[in-house]
């Protein structure tokens, strides 16, 4: 991807993610989230790198996705994260690391998905769907399952019309923190 496509898409992924339940508990001064969660998806972009997928529907949504080959944060990996995390934390971060540390990962080689908006003044438009679709057609074509977490309670039903399922129940991060489901999908939406 090109840099203007990636700082496009990043753009669009800050905008509609600033109201996000949980980035929001993670990080939680909104005279710094925007610019938080821009340097949390470069983080993602970076981490992931030539397995990160970012689609950008017109300036007005964007997906970022992880093929299965991407890796895992662990070890030396960790420690941009923990960085990113504490500048915008302070003592706090412990406890938002600890929630982020709760999140199990998935077994075996899946895409996940891991952010998908639209920004705030263009919901229920579609553009979720219309980012969606063309890659579980993808996934489908392949036969890789996908994952995510809704980090968003609205959100579960338009995953389950795709034929996603909760994987497990829901995860209650520490503090005052909000829920996020683990979901999955097979092939062609069986589960």
């Amino acid at each position: 991807m090109t840099a203007p496509d990636r700082d496009a898409g990043i753009a669009v992924l800050v905008d509609g993610f600033f109201d996000n339940p949980v980035l929001a508990w993670i990080f939680e001064d909104e005279s710094t989230r925007a610019e938080a969660i821009d340097a949390w998806f470069r983080f993602w972009l970076d981490h992931y790198g030539e397995h990160a997928v970012l689609v950008v529907e017109a300036d007005d949504g964007a997906a970022l996705w992880a093929s299965p080959e991407a890796p895992g944060v662990d070890g030396e990996s960790a420690a941009p994260l923990l960085a990113l995390v504490q500048k915008y934390n302070g003592d706090r971060t412990g406890l938002v690391l600890g929630g982020i540390a709760a999140v199990p990962a998935p077994p075996g080689e899946h895409y996940y998905l891991n952010a998908i908006a639209a920004r705030r003044g263009n919901r229920a438009r579609g553009i979720g769907a219309r980012l969606l679709e063309p890659f579980l057609a993808r996934a489908d074509q392949e036969e890789v399952p996908i994952y995510l977490e809704s980090s968003n309670p609205r959100n579960l039903s338009f995953y389950r019309r795709y034929g996603f399922v909760d994987l497990g129940p829901r995860i209650d991060l520490p503090g005052d923190g909000p829920p996020l489901q683990p979901m999955g999908r097979l092939v062609s939406g069986r589960s």
